[in-house]
């Protein structure tokens, strides 16, 4: 097969991103293509072949640059997809790009003639509506997916009657050891969470976790991928509207006078001592923050959702853990909402997980069961292995992502397919 994927958002840097990274890795040939028309802080975080282009030139380079010496224009971009096979569209142009680069890819849209599919991953209705002209993009497709019929966007393409069949997709994950660490080289007592600024990834809540519980058990808490947003006010303080109640922080990532917010540069980084508050980092290039997890005992991604929003999808904030060979400690709330693909049964009730499932009614029982993972390696490898299996049997990339080319070539009808359905 000759796919060809495109980002008319760019190359963001997070997990659309990355889930276009661990396409590319299955399928090698893929050939994606993006938009320079909004250059994006992360987008240099991750490793992979793309092929840019300038969504406000059609048929010639407007502006020549040095740092895109092979620039497309949209119509080579048509060009090249229409020799291919089938076109993944994994994002549109958001409002913010210029006028002219959202009229032109509703035009590629119409002029790329393969089957062509739209994956929607955006979780809550604000991030649907920052994507621009996506009505008319989504009548071009061939058919349009998201993590479940029912969430947001299911509903939002529901109230736009529109007739493009829709159906789920899952996010898939090269599952490979390549990060992991003999177990006796790890320190069992750090914990590493990493996500950027958003509330729903609970930066808020690890912090909390770990002043209420960890702190005095012996355990190092750092939090890294963190950004001077507008949600940063949240993160540092219990009422952020008020700028009162400070969490209790070693703070790097919003800096305060004389703090230098540059990890590389900081006297602590990497050496972090126990008895403190939670670290709190900036962004991080990915394969040296894997390094960095792999050589603790525990990695956490605390997102939480509405019930409708989930699917059975992870993050890949999730699979960072799996990845690294440290024990995940997940939000109870997602592993009670999470139907494994193989178990047919929520997360938190499955066995042989390898996961721990927290929230604010079990953080201190939690936090125990962590301290007898710390003091027993073989208890904990046999975890971490335990761990590997069961993830590898819900998001295993051979699945999902042969499940989004079939999709892409053959679905037609429009209908809610089954837990069964969801990854044939």
């Amino acid at each position: 097969m000759k796919i060809g994927v495109i980002l008319g958002r760019g190359v963001e840097g997070v997990g659309l991103t990355k889930n276009v990274v661990e396409f590319q890795k299955l399928f090698p040939g893929v050939e994606v293509y993006a938009t320079i028309d909004k250059l994006w802080q992360r987008m240099n975080s991750m490793d992979f072949k793309v092929n840019y282009f300038r969504g406000t030139d059609w048929n010639e380079i407007s502006k020549p640059t040095k740092k895109f010496p092979d620039l497309l224009t949209c119509t080579e971009v048509v060009e090249r997809i229409n020799k291919l096979d089938m076109c993944i569209v994994w994002s549109v142009p958001s409002k913010s790009h210029p006028e002219d680069c959202v009229t032109n890819f509703i035009k590629m849209m119409d002029e790329i003639t393969v089957r062509k599919s739209l994956v929607q991953v955006d979780h809550k209705i604000h991030s649907i509506n920052r994507n621009a002209g996506l009505a008319d993009i989504c009548s071009k497709m061939n058919v349009l997916m998201c993590h479940y019929t029912e969430n947001p966007f299911g509903l939002w393409v529901k109230k736009n009657n529109i007739k493009t069949p829709l159906t789920n997709m899952g996010v898939g994950f090269n599952f490979t050891k390549d990060y992991w660490k003999p177990i006796e080289e790890q320190n069992s007592y750090r914990i590493r969470w990493v996500g950027r600024t958003a509330m729903w990834k609970g930066p808020d809540l690890m912090i909390d976790f770990h002043n209420d519980y960890f702190k005095d058990l012996g355990f190092i808490t750092v939090l890294e991928g963190l950004e001077a947003s507008i949600n940063y006010p949240a993160v540092l303080y219990k009422k952020p509207k008020e700028l009162a109640e400070r969490r209790d922080v070693v703070n790097y990532f919003r800096p305060e006078k004389g703090i230098d917010n540059n990890p590389s540069k900081d006297p602590d980084y990497g050496s972090e001592t126990i008895n403190q508050p939670p670290y709190l980092y900036g962004a991080y290039t990915h394969s040296e923050m894997m390094e960095r997890m792999s050589l603790g005992g525990f990695g956490s991604d605390l997102m939480y959702f509405k019930e409708n929003i989930y699917g059975d999808n992870v993050e890949y904030c999730h699979t960072d853990s799996f990845a690294a060979g440290v024990i995940p400690i997940f939000h109870k709330h997602f592993c009670d909402n999470v139907i494994h693909r193989k178990q047919g049964k929520p997360i938190s009730q499955c066995i042989n997980t390898g996961t721990i499932g927290i929230d604010a009614s079990n953080a201190e029982s939690m936090a125990h069961d962590m301290v007898m993972l710390a003091d027993d390696s073989v208890k904990r490898d046999e975890w971490r292995n335990m761990m590997f299996e069961f993830w590898k049997e819900h998001c295993d990339a051979t699945i999902v992502y042969n499940d989004i080319i079939n999709k892409t070539l053959n679905y037609n009808e429009k209908n809610e397919t089954t837990l069964e359905d969801f990854f044939v």
